[in-house]
């Protein structure tokens, strides 16, 4: 392989992993709080994406709290489920909460009908209840300044 055939390359994997990073946004929306959207099927591949990156934002902003949002994601199997609970246990073991959101019927009965246990997971069916449940976990409360 040439020299430049073999630096050209190395290029694109560069712009791949960018526009891959860039597919997975997890951002800070209050100290303590993350929130991950994620939008798109899930494969092994970007679950475990998801995973490092949530990770990494959790220890970087010191988080306690980190929401992953599926409200995007249309069907998950159940590699995608277990890698889901992985993720989860893993946030945990860094001592911070997850609050799993947008969970769909068809997800809710995939899950069930794979026997995947979330009893002990926290869940919201929207992101809006995940972040009050979050907050309430905070202990933190929005007030309105506004005196009309």
């Amino acid at each position: 392989m040439s020299e430049n055939l073999k630096e050209r390359m190395e290029i694109k994997m560069e712009k791949i992993n960018e526009i891959l990073e860039a597919s997975i946004p997890i951002v800070k929306i209050f100290d303590g709080l993350i929130v991950a959207p994620i939008i798109g099927t899930l494969d092994t591949e970007r679950t475990q994406r998801i995973m490092e990156n949530l990770l990494e934002k959790i220890m970087k902003e010191d988080a306690q709290v980190a929401l992953i949002d599926i409200t995007g994601v249309p069907t998950v199997d159940s590699r995608t489920s277990q890698h889901i609970i992985d993720t989860v246990s893993a946030v945990r073991l860094l001592g911070s909460k997850v609050i799993i959101t947008g969970i769909k019927p068809p997800i809710a009965q995939t899950l069930v009908h794979l026997g995947i246990v979330l009893s002990d997971i926290m869940t919201a069916r929207t992101l809006a209840l995940g972040v009050k449940m979050a907050l309430d976990i905070l202990e933190l409360k929005i007030v309105s300044t506004n005196k009309d």
